[in-house]
């Protein structure tokens, strides 16, 4: 700021009351300052700012993978809603990864933000979370709750979703029903086998993915259907090829399902593209659910049955919660579950009587 002043040849407590936006100013002298400025590539420091005004308008969120289309458009609700109050945010990308979050979190408290949404990877090492609560940042989980930490969370009632999904299958007279998860077995322990009959089970809290297994079990069992081990395929990584890669490996099993629940829209994606390259025919040959309503769904031939939720609801609704806390609101933290709904398309028909 001094060197501005004196760039301009003005006061440093004229200066600042240019480039603040305060105080009286004379029209020339702010345009002298803000050239002034400009030639020297200033920009204010919003952390000393905010030590002045108490606050730096702004909030955080970090996305397991904003490349997704779920979290991006996540991230546009909370976009929308931190403008209209008045903030700026600050994103970032943890790519699924709890060091990669630990380090994003702990920047973000750096830079002051006044609060923080974020959407976990670990439903149990939640201590930097914690430590954000605790130097008064608040906190709100996005699509995965954390039963030990006292946060606000959005979320869908997963479990319920996958039931309805695969229900419908099974109403369909479909018996061998696959699933699709992206998950990877080897860091969810909540997977567990029962007993010598290859049938599974799934125990505790965990992401997403593992809810809607837990509602696919469900559903098979209440329906009487077939329970193995061979019709659960995992891909680990939130990537198309690798999902395309597990469902090839379900779809050609000596006794193949008829229909598959694919538990996200990446492995979604990767399952239309493996049954096409089965040359297997949908719904003819295999009837196919997928989770998320993306606009691809609706373009190819058939149009996908899929399990829709709105991210940017949810987006919306964290970031209004967050806010609501930010501003004083300090009662116990709420779970908030948004609805989703069953959109029946072409990709599902009776067995064996799909066209």
């Amino acid at each position: 700021m001094a060197d501005v002043a004196r760039e301009a040849g003005v006061s440093v407590a004229t200066a600042g009351r240019a480039l603040g936006n305060y105080g009286r100013v004379r029209a020339d002298l702010r345009a002298q300052v803000q050239a002034a400025a400009d030639r020297l590539g200033y920009s204010p420091n919003a952390v000393a700012r905010s030590m002045r005004s108490g606050g730096t308008r702004s909030i955080g969120f970090v996305g397991a993978d904003i490349s997704n289309p779920y979290f991006a458009t996540a991230m546009r609700g909370l976009c929308d809603v931190a403008r209209e109050q008045g903030y700026e945010p600050i994103l970032a990308n943890s790519d699924d990864r709890l060091e990669v979050e630990r380090a994003a979190v702990n920047v973000l408290l750096d830079k002051q933000v006044e609060g923080i949404v974020v959407a976990p990877t670990s439903v149990t090492d939640v201590a930097h979370l914690k430590r954000a609560q605790e130097l008064g940042v608040p906190v709100v989980l996005l699509d995965r709750p954390i039963g030990t930490l006292d946060a606000d969370s959005v979320v869908i009632d997963n479990e319920a979703a996958a039931y309805e999904a695969v229900s419908h299958l099974l109403a369909l007279g479909h018996r061998r029903v696959g699933l699709l998860a992206c998950v990877d077995p080897e860091e969810s322990p909540e997977l567990v086998a029962r007993g010598g009959t290859g049938r599974l089970a799934v125990l505790g809290a965990a992401r997403p993915s593992i809810d809607r297994i837990r509602g696919y079990l469900a559903a098979v069992d209440d329906h009487g259907a077939t329970s193995a081990a061979e019709l659960i395929q995992y891909t680990p990584l939130s990537d198309t090829a690798q999902a395309q890669r597990h469902a090839e490996t379900l779809l050609k099993l000596e006794q193949p399902p008829t229909a598959v629940f694919a538990t996200d829209n990446v492995t979604t994606q990767g399952l239309f593209m493996a049954a096409r390259r089965c040359g297997l025919t949908i719904p003819g040959d295999l009837s196919l659910v997928g989770f998320d309503d993306l606009d691809w769904t609706t373009l190819v031939d058939p149009p996908l049955t899929v399990v829709a939720q709105s991210p940017l609801a949810m987006g919306r609704a964290a970031a209004e919660r967050l806010f609501e806390r930010i501003k004083g609101d300090d009662r116990p933290a709420e779970r908030l579950v948004l609805p989703t709904e069953l959109i029946v398309r072409s990709s599902t028909a009776g067995h064996g009587q799909g066209a």
